[in-house]
């Protein structure tokens, strides 16, 4: 589990939960008891009546970059966690929020649709397999047009839900089937579970993409659909929600009878502990797949649900224990002062008392009563299993786009190069008067960038090539199959970093860039990609004899 405590997190999101009551007879620890609990007892709880699987803002993610430190997440090791979990025996349900199909991201070529559209109908048959119930997408979904999202909505195996929305049929065309519904009812467990589904879908000037038409205010659309749900039988209500932090309180606390809310569209890495808004439990598994949100859900009868989970309390003791070591902080502090009243140190001592007896509340084991919840993120890391199956699938989509792109774009040329600007020669060209510094960069992972993507099939790849070859689409540079005569710009070379050094080779008098400023590394260096990335820190790595460092011959001299 990734949780990041701290006051930051807690005022946004957790402060109407902090109130928590305290027993009468309760003792507290005095100021300076360490031998505290801290971390509740774990009791054993019954079956659930029924488990809720949660997925948010997949955005067309079937694995993560495999440059970042720790690459998460992945619609294969999705497929293993959720067939885990199933097999488990518990009645489950999966749903999904949020940006589905695509990343929105332009890559800069005509004809990238096709390996865009191509992922999205992978992703769409995983989701298929992984047996999602619903799912309500989002505006980058509509991306592609909506014939494209109708495609892709035909070819689900799964509802996709947006009360509310309208997609116009195309001029002419026969009547078929809609492509959103508003909500449907599954029976688990024995009971009947209602999803809705709502989306504040906009294209990128803020309009509703062409062929959408709203007939219905998010708010009226989520309180008709629950409606509906309800009026269906529907014991269990739960709303997928695409839009702001703000729509979703709205959704939770106007549609009655909604018990739960999983909301998407916030664009955030990590997973969001749950919290209550109206009468209802906002969830959020994060974005890309990194991880989902398991929730076990106990079912007694009619009435609002409690949280129960350690999630949560872990959430609240970590708030706790920072306010009580910034109070302790304090109060010695003022204990050396003699302008502080002996009166107002001993009220801030008794407040204290009292965080500390909140902090024994917290951990003191917690028994499921009425209707009830324990929510756990479940982070999808590096060693988690895999499904072969649909690796398989995912490493034959890599292989058809490679080969696919190979041929598409075989003919695509860089701009040209305007007359008497520098072009680029490959890091071979610098050779001749920078042995030292050419033999030290074959040896980093600049120096070896790109049969990285040759190993997985991705040297043609749309979303990789860019940032593992030098030039890529600058004039004279590189394409997506050009790397120049010979081949001489493959990898990430030394002009990737000190620019196009043609003039430089035939005179070295003319400057190349010496100290590349942070603006040329995070290109590629951002932090969907390079999520450790420290210009500094990252800059003295690249540092070695002749590159930036005397070698030891120059050391001597001087």
């Amino acid at each position: 589990m990734r949780v990041k405590p701290g006051r930051s997190f807690l005022s946004r999101w957790l402060a109407p939960m902090l109130v928590v009551a305290l027993a009468a007879g309760t003792s507290g620890a005095s100021c300076g008891d360490d031998e505290r609990p801290t971390t509740p007892a774990r009791v054993e709880r019954p079956p659930p009546t029924l488990r809720l699987v949660v997925l948010t803002d997949i955005k067309g993610y079937l694995e993560p970059c495999g440059c970042t430190s720790r690459p998460l997440g992945g619609i294969d090791r999705t497929a293993a966690k959720v067939k885990a979990l199933r097999d488990e025996g518990r009645p489950m349900l999966v749903v999904v929020a949020g940006d589905l199909f695509f990343d929105g991201v332009d890559h800069g070529v005509a004809g990238a649709e096709t390996q865009d559209l191509w992922k999205a109908e992978t992703l769409v048959d995983v989701l298929g397999r992984v047996g999602v119930d619903a799912a309500t997408p989002g505006s980058l979904d509509f991306s592609h047009g909506v014939p494209t999202f109708r495609a892709l909505a035909g070819r689900a195996e799964f509802p996709l839900l947006a009360a509310g929305l309208d997609l116009a049929a195309p001029e002419g065309a026969e009547p078929t089937e809609p492509a959103l519904g508003s909500g449907v009812v599954r029976e688990v467990g024995g009971v009947k579970v209602g999803i809705f589904g709502v989306s504040e879908v906009e294209g990128p000037d803020g309009s509703l993409p062409e062929g959408v038409t709203r007939t219905q205010a998010v708010r009226e659309a989520a309180q008709s659909a629950a409606s509906e749900l309800r009026a269906q039988g529907a014991e269990v209500v739960v709303g997928l929600v695409r839009g702001t932090r703000r729509t979703a309180r709205q959704v939770a606390g106007a549609a009655e009878g909604v018990d739960f809310v999983v909301q998407a569209g916030l664009d955030l890495a990590e997973a969001v502990p749950p919290f209550e808004a109206g009468g209802a439990w906002i969830l959020h598994a994060g974005r890309q797949g990194q991880g989902l949100v398991v929730v076990d859900v106990f079912r007694r009868g009619d009435g609002d649900f409690s949280d129960f989970g350690d999630w949560t309390r872990a959430e609240q003791r970590a708030h706790v224990e920072e306010r009580i070591g910034d109070l302790r902080a304090r109060i010695a502090e003022w204990e050396e002062d003699d302008s502080v009243a002996e009166a107002d140190v001993e009220r801030q001592k008794r407040r204290l008392a009292e965080m500390e007896r909140e902090l024994t509340e917290l951990a003191t084991p917690r028994t499921v009563e009425g209707n009830a919840f324990a929510a756990e993120y479940v982070e999808l890391s590096p060693q988690a299993p895999q499904a072969p199956e649909v690796t398989q699938v995912m490493e034959r989509h890599f292989r058809r786009v490679n080969e696919h792109n190979r041929e598409v774009f075989a003919s695509l040329a860089p701009p040209p190069l305007p007359e008497d600007q520098a072009g680029f020669t490959g890091s071979d060209a610098c050779r001749s008067c920078h042995e030292e510094e050419h033999t030290w960069w074959t040896g980093t992972k600049h120096g070896q960038a790109y049969p990285t993507l040759e190993e997985r099939h991705k040297q043609f790849n749309l979303s990789c090539v860019g940032c593992h070859v030098t030039g890529y689409m600058d004039p004279g540079g590189s394409t997506v199959t050009h790397l120049g005569e010979g081949g001489v710009l493959r990898n990430v070379g030394c002009e990737s970093c000190h620019g196009p050094g043609s003039l430089h080779v035939r005179d070295p008098e003319v400057d190349v860039l010496l100290n590349p400023p942070a603006g040329v590394c995070i290109e590629c260096h951002n932090p969907e990609h390079s999520d450790t990335f420290n210009y500094t820190a990252y800059r003295a790595m690249m540092l070695a004899p002749g590159h930036g460092m005397p070698s030891p011959e120059e050391r001597e001299q001087r």
